[in-house]
């Protein structure tokens, strides 16, 4: 053969020698299966069904030991029955399945039993334990004639005098079990109409039907249902007051809480959006390696707080750090990280909740703390993180200071500080002074008892209201003096009962828009403010300024020196929120009532109560429906006392130049006057400010420049009658 041809294995052979296979000869064995290991893995028979699982081990049945009935759960698919039960109704207690006795098999081996006889007899059992079931007498009821009978039984027993209606009714159901009841015992017409009889006369079967004055419907007055509103108050006509005591205010009334709205009942479920930001937050601190867990939370009407714990040696920075990212992370408008919550071992996180709940002024007013406080001047803030009602003293702050761009809830707030006095107190206890240079913020609480003078709206009359208020300072104290009184408080408690005892209400002034006030003001509105916050706390005279322009250069430190209680809404950028807070936060905030509030160094986050126009107006009207105002001065007072200032302040004596000067250039410019004449701004002011009392040029407008008032001849002539 030309070609050579591979060789094929050897093939094995039984019975060949060792030399002939290369391989030992040997025979597979079973290991016994008696390690526990092996024991715990025994194989699950496939007849056992889906419901039992892999790690399932069923009982040796070769050993009969324990309990058996736990040996057939797993083929259970319905509840188990009790053992009498099944007895009862199956006739065995293992009814699911067949069992098989010992005789039973010997039977069946030796062919004298079939497996299909087997079946038959105890399919025939079953039936015989059914029917036995069946035909068991149940339990005796009682019968329905025999219950009613002892219920008549029983109210025959009682001695209660039947009412006229119950006589007259027990009457007609008698007639009707008797068959007595004739349906032909009424006219025509009185079949067409609804009759009734009257309950005052009794029916008796020897009546007359004559004697038996029927009730028409038309007897009855009915009243078309209504659901029930509260009714507002009508206009108050001051005409028809005139005769109403103004200075006992005893059959004065306090408003009501029916006047206010109040929210909703909330659920305490916990929402999923919880839990998903507590796993975003876990996430991010571990994804930076930071050793913490969100440990805890609070969930707020607006906010969520979640409280971290942070391990051993991780600094406070770290969180505050990756704030930027926990907001990514989390999808949320802002984020405010607290570090760390004061009185807690905690890291604050408060986040934006996705649904906002309303917080109403009626559900934080409608409180025990609030209404049966003695404090008069006792305000309903808000709601604080923990959903709990937030209320703070104007004597004890003494002085507030309300700051916040546009929308962001301030003026809601000034308006829930006037009417938490309104629910507290009467007209002779408090008195307000409203001065709103905006001219529409404050306007739904005019023409009340409760203030002082009418609403002022010009900044010339507010710089005299406030020379009044310093003056009713003044005033107060030389009366404090006297009484050896160390404050307001204390002189109401010791000399009450004096002879020369003066009331002394507390005066809250509240000014609207104080930047543009101090602007516009100038030196004498500040100089008044300065005075005023310095000094009147002891005498009942506090002051609340609201701004949405809170810079350094118009709220000045010795002016937030003397005001330790601040109300911070949201600001456009940390800058403001330093002015108002000290510290920045403020610009995180959400807006639309979400405020910090900071009293004496501790900063809370609230949400501040919503308090309608339709709440403020029935307020109002309800108490102008009982009084009408009595004003302490008003503001042709207050011009007067303006203009007699004026003449008996001295004129400088550069007064009639600069006059002449500033209608020649027909303009006033203390830049120009301070470089032409050669003087200091502090003097040049305080001729301006003549010029302008005495008519000659215009109220100061912000940065515009004053306009000239008067020609030549009208100058010559006011200086003629200065003397000058």
């Amino acid at each position: 053969m030309l070609f050579k041809k591979k060789k094929s294995p050897p093939r094995i052979v039984p019975g060949l020698t060792r030399t002939e296979d290369s391989r030992p000869f040997f025979i597979p064995q079973i290991n016994k299966l008696e390690d526990k290991e092996t024991l715990k893995k025994k194989f699950v028979s496939p007849i056992f069904g889906k419901s039992v699982k892999d790690d399932v081990v069923v009982p040796n049945d070769r050993k009969f030991y324990g309990d058996i009935d736990k040996k057939y759960d797993a083929f259970r698919k319905q509840k188990k029955l009790t053992k009498e039960e099944a007895k009862k109704r199956y006739g065995s207690t293992y009814y699911e399945f067949l069992s098989v006795t010992n005789e039973d098999v010997q039977k069946i081996h030796r062919r004298e039993m079939t497996a299909e006889d087997l079946l038959h007899r105890k399919q025939e059992e079953m039936e015989a334990a059914k029917q036995e079931v069946e035909t068991t007498p149940a339990i005796s009821e009682v019968p329905i004639d025999d219950f009613f009978a002892k219920a008549k039984e029983f109210e025959s027993e009682k001695n209660v005098k039947n009412s006229p209606e119950d006589d007259v009714l027990k009457d007609l159901d008698n007639a009707q079990e008797k068959d007595e009841l004739d349906a032909n015992r009424f006219s025509p017409l009185e079949e067409e109409e609804d009759v009734l009889f009257r309950p005052e006369q009794k029916r008796t079967d020897n009546d007359d039907e004559e004697k038996i004055a029927p009730v028409f419907a038309e007897d009855f007055e009915y009243k078309e249902f209504a659901p029930s509103e509260t009714k507002k108050a009508e206009k108050p006509d001051y005409a028809k007051l005139q005769d109403q005591v103004l200075n006992d205010f005893n059959r004065y009334a306090l408003p009501s809480v029916q006047l206010l709205k109040k929210g909703k009942v909330k659920t305490e479920a916990e929402p999923e959006w919880v839990k998903e930001n507590i796993d975003v937050i876990n996430q991010t601190l571990l994804s930076f390696d930071i050793d913490g867990e969100v440990t805890n939370y609070t969930k707020g009407p607006t906010v969520t707080r979640y409280e971290v714990s942070l391990g051993a040696g991780v600094p406070t920075k770290r969180i505050t750090g990756i704030s930027d990212n926990i907001q990514m992370n989390l999808s949320a408008m802002s984020i405010r990280i607290e570090a760390p919550i004061p009185g807690k071992n905690t890291i604050g996180i408060e986040v934006p909740n996705q649904i906002r709940e309303s917080v109403f002024f009626g559900d934080v007013v409608d409180h025990p703390q609030f209404l049966q406080s003695d404090d008069p001047l006792l305000l309903a803030v808000g709601l604080d993180i923990d959903a709990n009602p937030v209320y703070t003293s104007i004597e004890q702050m003494p002085h507030g200071l309300v700051a916040g761009s546009t929308q962001s809830g301030k003026s809601v707030c000034i308006a829930s500080i006037i009417a938490s006095i309104l629910f507290k107190d009467k007209p002779d206890q408090v008195k307000l002074m409203l001065i709103d240079p905006k001219k529409v913020d404050l306007q739904q609480f005019a023409d009340i008892p409760h203030l002082v003078t009418p609403i002022i709206d010009e900044v010339k009359l507010a710089v005299e209201a406030l020379k009044w208020a310093v003056g009713e300072m003044e005033r107060r104290y030389e009366v404090l003096k006297k009484f050896k009184a160390v404050n307001v408080k204390d002189y109401y408690k010791r000399r009450f009962n004096d002879p020369e005892f003066e009331t002394m209400p507390r005066i809250v002034i509240i000014v609207e828009e104080a930047s543009d006030l101090l602007i516009s003001g100038g030196s004498d509105v500040e100089e008044q403010i300065l005075k005023l916050t310095q000094k009147s706390r002891a005498v009942g005279i506090h002051m609340l300024l609201a701004t949405q322009r809170p810079s350094a250069d118009i709220l000045k430190g010795s002016i937030k020196a003397n005001i330790p209680t601040r109300f911070a809404f949201k600001v456009p950028s940390s800058t403001d929120s330093s002015v108002v807070l000290d510290t920045t936060g403020a610009e995180k905030l959400l807006g639309k009532g979400d405020m910090l509030l900071s009293e004496n160094g501790i900063i809370r986050r609230l949400q501040g109560a919503y308090l309608s126009p339709e709440e403020i107006e029935s307020i109002t009207d309800f108490i102008k429906t009982q009084a009408y105002p009595q004003y302490l001065f008003t503001h042709e007072k207050l011009v007067e006392e303006a203009r007699q200032t004026a003449e008996t302040i001295e004129l400088d004596e550069l007064f009639p130049t600069v006059a002449r000067y500033v209608v020649q250039e027909d303009k006033c410019s203390l830049n120009k006057i301070t470089q032409e004449f050669g003087i200091g701004f502090n003097r040049a002011t305080q001729i301006v400010n003549a010029l302008e009392l005495h008519g000659i040029v215009s109220a100061s407008a912000g940065t515009k420049p004053r306009e000239v008032l008067v020609g030549y001849e009208r100058l010559e002539e006011i200086l003629q009658g200065l003397g000058s």
